[in-house]
């Protein structure tokens, strides 16, 4: 069934990548970024909406109309504080609900819960490499993942394990609700195609879906 996507976070690399799918798919697309130039796809169910995600005004204005939000907002691998996550995802949620869109699917990361001690390789990796690193990134994602599960929306965060570049396989593991046993990776793409596969997938309405190799 065709819809009509919001895609947050346009321009990173998960973000083209729901852009390609949903087109591909026969949805129509509206992709929001701060540099509209950088998005290079020109397609007649593409609508390009400049804005900036921390700008309420301009979030108001981009969700009115579609079905499905779809946010893969990020900033990499940064180690900078942030408040894109948590204040970008409570201005979509904010403008969601004043538009009665009710279909919110985010993308978030495997990482920021601690696997089992069973897992002892990943759990000491996570502990005492990411947190520390990413301390104040992971924090903004915390208050992100809050905003989403207090929100009323029919939500689904999919947590992802380490982001690669590599190719669209439709073939990954999946956990609804626990930890992902062993998940150290997984390609952009195939991220894109577990968001896009999950839009009316009631099985995950308010549900935490991890999501690797």
């Amino acid at each position: 069934m065709s819809r009509k996507l919001a895609v947050f976070g346009a321009t990173g690399g998960t973000g083209r990548a729901l852009i390609q799918q949903g087109l591909a798919a026969g949805h129509q697309v509206s992709a929001f970024a701060r540099r509209p130039s950088a998005i290079e796809v020109r397609h007649e169910r593409l609508t390009v909406v400049g804005g900036d995600v921390l700008d309420p005004a301009a979030v108001h204005a981009m969700v009115p109309g579609h079905d499905v939000v779809l946010s893969a907002l990020g900033i990499g691998y940064s180690r900078a504080a942030t408040t894109v996550y948590s204040q970008g995802t409570a201005n979509i949620v904010a403008a969601m609900r004043a538009a009665g869109v009710r279909r919110l699917i985010c993308l978030s990361t495997g990482s920021l819960e601690l696997p089992g001690r069973t897992d002892i390789a990943q759990h000491l990796f996570f502990m005492m490499v990411l947190h520390r690193v990413l301390r104040r990134p992971y924090a903004d994602m915390v208050q992100m993942e809050a905003t989403i599960r207090s929100s009323g929306l029919d939500w689904t965060l999919v947590r992802a394990a380490r982001l690669t570049d590599g190719r669209l396989t439709g073939r990954y593991r999946t956990a609804h609700g626990c930890k992902l046993p062993r998940a150290w990776s997984i390609s952009r793409a195939d991220v894109a195609d577990c968001m896009l596969r999950s839009i009316d997938t009631r099985a995950v309405f308010e549900q935490t879906v991890e999501l690797a190799y």
